[in-house]
């Protein structure tokens, strides 16, 4: 679900917050903290995604 809102947003950058509710959430698409984690983790990995520190605290994720 992750990539295919990126497909349709290929601009779109979000915290972890962000991507549960907004992403997710509007999809319909429940998952837990752990389970973002672990998804965001393995699109990471996999070069799919890349994640942005935000200057003192958290970090945005976005289209690789």
């Amino acid at each position: 679900m992750i990539l295919d809102y990126l497909a349709r947003h290929p601009f779109a950058a979000d915290s972890e917050d962000g991507i549960a509710q907004w992403w997710l959430g509007k999809a319909g698409v429940l998952v837990t903290a752990q389970e973002l984690q672990q998804a965001l983790s393995a699109l990471l990995q996999q070069g799919r995604i890349e994640r942005v520190p935000l200057p003192g605290h958290g970090a945005i994720y976005r289209a690789q």
